[in-house]
């Protein structure tokens, strides 16, 4: 406080001192004199307060000339300034730079003007202030130089906007463009996009970030990295099913593998999701590989895998089978009923209602529910009794790393009531499963064509606060690795469900994302 007052005391007597030299004494009734303009200072204790050949915006300056004292206007850039009327003599007036709409303005902001009763003054200076990029375009010659709405790893661009020039960093998601070789304007920086992403901010994904010494400006826009599959519609397809692939960045697709098996015809319906029609499978299974102009993605597990998801069970949970290799059931006969996907089996029977699936599963019924009525009483109880969710070294992974999935065949509409998914560890987290929900106000009937894989993240295992796991053993059995499942409809709405509930389950596991 103390240095800050002599400062603008030295400031001040600076000023008189300047109006003694440079302007001779004058009477009152003479007509105002036009101001003129020396110089601009940093306005601030010396060593810094240094002449200024660029000025930035919520700068304070010093403005020193002749002819200052009656001055009540000052622009910068045509954009109005407040003066400090305290610091004001003929010689000196201090002012702030004032917020500039760069985006309104002539590409080139220069000059300020002041004015007083008798004319006005001008003087060049460049003014500049926190980076805005307005648009990103193709660093080619004309036509290609076109505006882009997505960018691609390694890709050279035009970052186009304002107070660009003497970037100190511009970064992609976090990552650091290497500058050496960047072009600049005021108005556009050359850069080229790092050719790996890996590592980014997550809290940064599509975001382009330049840093000038005046500040950092950022600009949303849609940045592909390389492919990523986060579930399946189906899978264990037969042949003739439609397969849908949900993930993301599935841009500039080069080559397709499902099960092993090429896939040479297939429609990119958008950068998330890929169809088509599944051709004969192998029955050991196999991963899936999708391969794009930025890189490549397999699957750490196999689809249409029906024996051996795991050496030694890993990970499977129950299938309700027992005429396969090894002890795959699962089921505890509690809840539900125990159903043949064979048209020619005598017992368990066959419903026709939900085809020819992958053996033996269980259908679960639920009546319609008042609001805020549970049917915990009536469930299905996996008794796991394999080799555990996960290998013991995992236990302590995050529950992101790894997801429960399960098929489902809903058949008849299936509205309100939601499908619950506990284990017998604690009743503190839950995955919830609410298919039919649109949105907070909005609901539709839900029914599936046959059976569908549902994929769910294990961080989705959350408390009635919305607190999600953070590693995987806080769902299970830390010395064992097991735990027994739950699965049940509730109803968390006030109002009765607007249907039954009646679907088929299947293939209860877990696997490595």
């Amino acid at each position: 406080m103390k240095k800050s007052l002599i400062y603008h005391i030295r400031l001040l007597l600076l000023c008189i001192v300047a109006g003694s030299i440079i302007l001779p004494s004058c009477k009152k009734d003479k007509p105002a004199a036009a101001p003129s303009i020396s110089y601009v200072r940093n306005y601030a204790a010396s060593p810094n307060d240094t002449i200024l050949n660029t000025v930035a915006a919520g700068q304070w300056v010093v403005v020193v000339g002749k002819n200052l004292s009656g001055v009540s206007q000052a622009f910068f850039g045509s954009t109005h300034a407040t003066i400090n009327s305290t610091f004001l003599s003929d010689t000196c007036i201090v002012i702030q730079i004032p917020s500039i709409p760069f985006q309104n303005m002539p590409r080139d902001v220069n000059g300020i003007t002041l004015v007083n009763e008798g004319g006005t003054a001008n003087f060049a200076i460049s003014i500049t202030g926190t980076p805005i990029i307005s648009r990103v375009r193709n660093n080619e010659a004309s036509p290609k130089d076109t505006v882009v709405a997505r960018l691609f790893p390694g890709q050279q661009i035009n970052i186009v906007g304002y107070n660009l020039k003497n970037a100190t960093r511009i970064a992609f998601q976090g990552i650091n463009a290497d500058l050496t070789n960047a072009v600049y304007t005021d108005s556009s920086v050359v850069v080229t996009i790092p050719a790996n992403l890996s590592g980014g901010d997550a809290a940064l994904v599509n975001m382009i970030s330049v840093t000038t010494k005046y500040g950092t400006g950022g600009f949303w826009i849609k940045i592909i990295g390389p492919p990523i599959i986060t579930s399946f519609s189906y899978e264990f397809p037969k042949e003739g099913d439609s397969v849908y692939i949900h993930g993301l960045n599935f841009v500039s697709v080069s080559n397709l593998s499902f099960v092993g098996t090429p896939i040479t015809s297939y429609d990119v319906l958008s950068d998330s999701v890929i169809g088509f029609t599944a051709p004969a499978l192998s029955a050991d299974g196999g991963t899936v590989v999708i391969e794009t102009r930025v890189g490549s993605f397999t699957t750490a597990y196999k689809v249409n895998d029906l024996t051996s998801l795991y050496a030694g069970f890993v990970g499977l949970i129950g299938n309700m089978d027992w005429d396969v290799t090894g002890d795959y059931f699962g089921w505890n006969w509690n809840g539900g009923s125990l159903t043949s996907s064979n048209p020619k089996s005598g017992w368990p029977s066959y419903n026709a209602d939900f085809g020819v699936g992958t053996g033996m599963y269980v259908e679960y019924k639920s009546p319609t529910l008042n609001g805020g009525a549970g049917d915990a009483g009536n469930n299905i109880y996996m008794n796991d009794s394999h080799a555990g969710w996960v290998t013991p070294a995992n236990l302590t992974d995050p529950g992101n790393n790894w997801a429960f999935k399960f098929e489902i065949n809903v058949h008849n509409p299936w509205n309100g009531g939601t499908l619950c998914i506990k284990t017998n560890k604690t009743d503190a987290y839950i995955a919830r499963y609410e298919p039919w929900k649109i949105s907070s106000s909005k609901t539709a009937a839900y029914t599936t064509k046959g059976w569908q894989t549902v994929t769910i993240p294990l961080s989705e295992f959350r408390k009635d606060d919305g607190t999600a796991i953070t590693k995987v053993s806080d769902l299970l059995d830390v010395q064992s690795g097991n735990a027994g499942l739950f699965v049940y409809i509730h109803n968390y709405s006030t109002s009765a469900t607007a249907t039954s509930f009646d679907a088929a389950f299947d293939n209860f596991r877990v696997v490595k994302r």
